[in-house]
């Protein structure tokens, strides 16, 4: 691994919580180095994939993420010396269809992840994408877990299941509840934000980032005070995600007119 005062360095750029990940992330950077090897990482969200990312090309090493082969929010990365050519099937992901009655039941994307990591046992990171579209629900996991899940689970939520395999052209859009609406803040902090979008006090948004509910761009975020800015994500445990789309300027009285989209939740 790098030596103790770079990391010590490293450290410093990013959030507390985020230090474990950085420290697993170095690991796999110290291996490809020290074994001329490749590694392939879990499935990693945005923020991850990112400092992944960072690192490695600080390590002047190659990256390859399997989002760009499939549009997906969550992401495998394959980290290589110089001498790797991309195979498509080193990402060693599947591609699952979850076929039920949809007639009579609709699974949610909670139901789905709730059975399979906590009835089951299946790490989160094991799992990509969950897919909810109109006709058709998808799962995207780590191949080696694929034919398992597809003999032991039949049931999701009480509702009967069966599994076929399909080809990454097949993967489809999710179908996402969004809403499209213009809020009022009297500033671009990131707790007066989440209050004019949830109908909350500064107080009670104050409190969730407190409490560690919170992520900007999916990184953590402790500062109540941090301001927002265009194309910023903004996800709230037990209310969902919102995005600025556009700032309208102020008011008469002063006040920010931002457009968001709403994405699930509240």
């Amino acid at each position: 691994m790098m030596a103790s005062k770079e990391n010590q360095f490293l450290f410093q750029h990013f959030h507390a919580d985020e230090k474990v990940f950085v420290e697993k992330m170095l690991d796999r950077i110290d291996r490809v180095q020290q074994q001329y090897s490749i590694e392939l990482t879990p499935f990693l969200n945005p923020r991850e994939a990112e400092i992944t990312t960072s690192l490695a090309r600080r390590a002047a090493l190659q990256v390859y993420s399997s989002s760009e082969i499939l549009q997906t929010e969550l992401c495998r990365l394959i980290i290589a010396p110089d001498y790797y050519m991309l195979e498509e099937e080193d990402f060693e992901i599947d591609l699952l269809k979850i076929q039920y009655a949809r007639k009579f039941n609709h699974l949610t994307h909670s139901q789905i992840l709730g059975n399979l990591v906590n009835q089951l046992g299946i790490q989160r990171y094991l799992l990509g994408d969950i897919i909810i579209a109109e006709d058709c629900t998808q799962l995207l996991l780590d191949a080696k877990i694929s034919q398992m899940l597809t003999q032991q689970v039949t049931k999701i939520s009480k509702v009967p299941v069966s599994w076929r395999k399909l080809s990454f052209s097949e993967l489809v859009k999710p179908a996402e509840k969004s809403e499209v609406k213009q809020i009022l803040t009297t500033s671009l902090r990131l707790d007066s934000v989440i209050a004019a979008t949830y109908g909350l006090s500064r107080q009670e948004a104050a409190k969730l980032i407190e409490q560690n509910k919170v992520k900007l761009n999916h990184q953590p975020i402790s500062q109540a005070f941090q301001a927002v800015k265009l194309a910023d994500l903004i996800s709230c445990r037990g209310y969902g995600r919102f995005k600025i789309e556009d700032d309208n300027g102020l008011t008469r009285h002063n006040k920010h007119k931002l457009m968001i989209t709403k994405i699930g939740g509240k």
